[in-house]
């Protein structure tokens, strides 16, 4: 439409000067307009190419998005879930095959790690202090930590507290809110005696669970004692996410 109204423009001018209607400068004004709107029109075009190239390119963007959110999930529904003797073999490919009888194997998704309960006495009584029966038993696990954390850059460790149902009045005055309070203050206490024998601090994160991922259902003191735990895991960044609950034991 705006090539034909411009002809119509030039031979209405043509025309014109052509009768002797006009004058030369009326001519020349005509005609700086006309090619006024004539490089209007280009860099309109210009425009439209440059704005179409960009679509494309987002378009293009958005493919390579859907297209590695399609892999990750693939990757993700990969994730292992080991059993018997799979399993077995999977915790000594990443603790060692010198893991000693004393320790009970347990699986998180897909982590494999340690757990250590209460019927040893992991903690003093109403509080989050080591005994010295545990810092024995981690004394031990953060040399096989840290040996495996040097070899693969690739793995970390998550330590995850656990507690029984049993409410926590009289830690209260200590700053303690609830059981999740507490779990996460005894993570961060076996967390924190790791990486004084040597477990990188930057390697360690740790999750508190209170009395909400419970193994034994029951509420007889043992029954406590065993939720009453603390879980070490090894693995890589994927296989550390929270998986299924509570872990599965494997091997003990």
């Amino acid at each position: 439409m705006k090539k034909i109204l411009m002809s119509i423009v030039a031979l209405s001018t043509i025309g014109l000067l052509g009768s002797g209607c006009v004058s030369l400068d009326e001519y020349n004004r005509v005609q700086k307009h006309l090619d006024s709107e004539m490089e209007a029109n280009r860099a309109l075009g210009a425009e439209n190419v440059r704005l179409g190239d960009e679509v494309g390119k987002l378009r293009n963007e958005r493919t390579d998005l859907l297209s590695s959110i399609d892999k990750m999930q693939a990757e993700m529904s990969k994730k292992p879930e080991y059993t018997g003797e799979d399993m077995l073999k999977k915790i000594q490919e990443l603790w060692g095959k010198d893991m000693g009888g004393s320790w009970e194997m347990v699986q998180s998704g897909g982590a494999v790690g340690v757990r250590m309960d209460d019927s040893g006495v992991l903690f003093k009584s109403g509080s989050w202090d080591l005994t010295d029966n545990t810092k024995g038993k981690l004394k031990e696990l953060a040399g096989i930590i840290s040996k495996k954390l040097k070899t693969d850059a690739n793995l970390f460790v998550r330590v995850d507290g656990h507690t029984d149902t049993d409410p926590v009045k009289k830690l209260k005055a200590q700053g303690i809110m609830d059981n999740v309070h507490l779990s996460a203050m005894r993570a961060m206490a076996v967390k924190n005696y790791l990486s004084s024998q040597g477990v990188p601090a930057d390697r360690v994160f740790v999750a508190g669970f209170g009395e909400y991922w419970p193994i034994n259902s029951g509420s007889t003191n043992k029954d406590k004692q065993r939720n009453r735990r603390v879980e070490v895991y090894l693995g890589d960044a994927d296989a550390l996410s929270i998986g299924a609950l509570p872990g599965a034991t494997v091997s003990k």
